[in-house]
């Protein structure tokens, strides 16, 4: 799950101080800057202060996690 699958802002929660320690540290790790798509979501994160947590689709109904979500990201290839 990425900050920016998160449009409904119920689905973001607020970062602690650890979580911005968190990808501050990530971002730099050589393996997180080789994949563009993980520094903008981090870069995301930081930015908007919010983080996404797959607890969170819990928020519109317990089975969206299996039904729609990931049957929508595997079925358009959308991950990083």
């Amino acid at each position: 799950m990425r900050p920016g699958d998160l449009e409904p802002e119920k689905c973001r929660l607020p970062m602690t101080t650890e979580d911005v320690k968190t990808v501050e540290n990530m971002l730099r790790k050589d393996y997180v800057k080789k994949n563009r798509g993980w520094v903008d979501e981090l870069i995301l994160m930081v930015k908007t202060g919010k983080k996404a947590e797959i607890e969170a689709l819990c928020n519109f109904d317990f089975r969206f996690l299996s039904e729609v979500y990931l049957p929508l990201k595997l079925q358009e290839l959308d991950w990083i």
